[in-house]
């Protein structure tokens, strides 16, 4: 695939205690899964102590207990590994709005540098090649045949949306012309957009 041929990105996905950095939530887990050639080269991941109890509701979706994030890394410790590995490399997500959010937190929390890399949204791709009916993360990984994970845990869902990434691209390289990760992190943005719930 000439698209991918030369090219690294890496894929990052969190767990969290709630919805939203900006109302006090924070990360329990993080995962990132370093795609190189269109083949997954490497993958790391950490629980993160959030600092605050974990809510049972949260706790229902990832299954990540108070006790299991009660030794974990610190938030600031976990900003300077995490902004370090992604360095200016293209950013990977499934439904970036939701991660996003919590990694500038994160690393302005820290004391990291904020990021100002190219983000590829493998919702959005998928939006933009099947419609907006269920794009959940899950689904697509049934939908196109891809190796069963742990979902909602950060590294089965990185490794997924690793996978995942590199399919859709394959598929907007063949169908549609897309031939820079560049075009493809900006397509993967315009629906986005295009499609938000208003």
């Amino acid at each position: 695939m000439a698209l991918l041929s030369g090219m690294t990105v890496l894929a990052v996905d969190t767990e969290t205690t709630g919805m939203n950095p900006a109302q006090g939530a924070r990360l329990v887990e993080v995962a990132h899964v370093t795609v190189t050639d269109g083949v997954i080269a490497g993958e790391w991941s950490s629980l993160v102590n959030p600092e605050r109890p974990i809510p049972p509701d949260a706790t229902r979706v990832h299954g990540i207990r108070d006790d299991m994030v009660a030794n974990a890394p610190s938030q600031a410790d976990i900003a300077q590994v995490l902004r370090k590995a992604c360095g200016d490399l293209p950013l990977v997500f499934h439904n970036a709005p939701f991660d996003l959010p919590f990694l500038m937190h994160l690393f302005r929390e820290g004391g990291a540098p904020p990021l100002t890399n190219p983000i590829i949204d493998t919702l959005g791709l998928a939006r933009g090649l099947f419609g907006t009916g269920s794009n959940a993360l899950g689904a697509l990984a049934t939908r196109l045949q891809l190796p069963s994970e742990t979902a909602h845990r950060a590294l089965g869902d990185t490794r997924t949306t690793a996978r995942l990434f590199v399919e859709l691209a394959g598929r907007w390289e063949r169908e549609k012309g897309i031939t820079s990760l560049m075009e493809l992190a900006a397509v993967s943005q315009d629906v986005m957009r295009a499609t938000a719930r208003r």
